[in-house]
């Protein structure tokens, strides 16, 4: 099936629905997206700019289009639609990430960066990452209750593991969380997104020149010794790296913290399983959690490359695609009773990391942080309990990551 494309002689002008966005559970993603799970093909949407691009709800149809050939990840393809004022940045100066990248030359990158973050090597980390949870759940236990889970535990733990990991000074955590803020708020003008990009750029030149002088061995330093010293790498494709990885390791890692322990207060029945169960039950309760919660807040963005039908839609060169990660993991064709959280469903298989060559890169982590986090949490705070009212949660309503700005729990 076809709508027809805009502007042929014959074609049926489809009208373009929005893209939801306005949640009524904190939990949830829009409501919406189950009347367009259900229709047939692929509605087109809008994107900035007057673009039309597709949108894709279902979850085989998502998988299809993020693992296809045909599809460009890449700012530059004619058609690939701008979604928020961090794209409009990107395009307008020509930034080249890994993110916004194809294979081949994504993949050559991505190898450049995988050993980092092997399931092997994230593990060897695991007792650094305990200490880290254990000693910020010291810093929550000090404070006086009520307190803000997201200032106290959320943002912290992830914080400091990403610093760690990298060899990024934790003392600086505030500048780069307010900068990350700025530069991936949804209602921002690109000058201000330029201008936080530009201040975290700096801040990560000057590490990356004080590490060539240092013999360090964190993540950005074995970089350096790698590919920036060799020339295999330039000193700006380098600290675009360092803030992808930066940023990405503390952003959606802490809202689904926070997300994660509310939801958690709200089923006290699967807290009390999750803490019940063996370390494989507690590990697929970590995927329910993604699946279920799916934090991403704006949708992948693609254009085609060359004609392809999805859900009997003919595609064209020039086409856009906004796919809705948090729709796809709700599709009852996928998972049974999927708006219902049950940490016992076989969850894996769940497109909260995305899919295909542009899988999250950083899940190995992800996953054991979540993991070790929640345990700890629950087994040391046993009494923790939500003291902000559900009906008045305070959610980030302008961010690309969906979360919480701060979340109270008493004790």
């Amino acid at each position: 099936m076809s709508a027809g494309r805009p502007g042929e002689p014959g074609a049926a002008e489809e009208v373009a629905v929005p893209y939801p966005t306005a949640r009524t559970c904190p939990f949830d993603p829009p409501a919406e997206f189950a009347g367009l799970r259900a229709r047939p093909g692929l509605p087109r949407t809008r994107a900035l700019e007057d673009g039309r691009p597709w949108l894709v709800t279902r979850y085989e149809d998502a998988k299809a289009v993020l693992a296809g050939p045909d599809f460009s990840a890449r700012l530059d393809t004619p058609g690939f639609p701008l979604f928020s004022p961090s794209d409009v940045q990107q395009r307008d100066d020509r930034v080249e990430s890994l993110i916004r990248s194809d294979d081949p030359d994504h993949l050559t990158r991505r190898r450049r960066l995988t050993r980092h973050f092997t399931v092997k090597r994230v593990h060897a980390m695991r007792d650094r990452i305990q200490w880290v949870i254990d000693s910020t759940l010291d810093d929550l236990l000090a404070a006086e209750p009520p307190a803000d889970l997201i200032g106290l535990v959320a943002r912290p733990i992830p914080s400091r593991v990403i610093c760690l990991l990298l060899g990024v000074p934790y003392a600086d955590h505030a500048f780069f969380q307010q900068a990350a803020a700025r530069a991936l708020a949804g209602d921002a003008d690109p000058a201000d997104v330029r201008i936080a990009l530009r201040e975290l750029g700096d801040y990560l030149d000057a590490l990356v020149r004080e590490k060539t002088r240092a013999s360090d061995d964190d993540v950005l330093s074995q970089l350096i010794r790698d590919f920036l010293e060799p020339g295999a790498l330039d000193r700006a494709e380098l600290v675009n790296i360092a803030m992808t990885l930066l940023v990405a390791g503390f952003e959606t890692t802490g809202n689904m913290i926070g997300l994660g322990t509310a939801l958690f207060l709200q089923h006290p029945e699967q807290r009390d399983l999750f803490l019940a169960g063996d370390e494989t039950l507690q590990a697929n309760a970590v995927e329910e959690l993604l699946r279920h919660l799916s934090v991403a807040q704006h949708p992948r963005q693609l254009a085609v490359r060359r004609e392809v039908t999805v859900a009997g839609c003919a595609l064209q060169p020039g086409d856009g695609v906004l796919i809705s990660l948090p729709s796809a993991n709700r599709d009852p064709a996928a998972f049974d009773d999927p708006d219902t959280f049950d940490i016992r469903r076989p969850a894996r298989g769940h497109l909260a990391f995305s899919h295909g060559t542009h899988q999250c890169l950083g899940q190995a982590l992800a996953r054991l942080e979540l993991l070790l986090t929640f345990r700890a949490l629950f087994t040391r705070v046993p009494t923790l309990r939500l003291v902000d009212d559900p009906e008045r949660f305070d959610l980030k309503t302008h961010s690309r990551i969906h979360g919480f700005n701060t979340l109270h729990v008493g004790w």
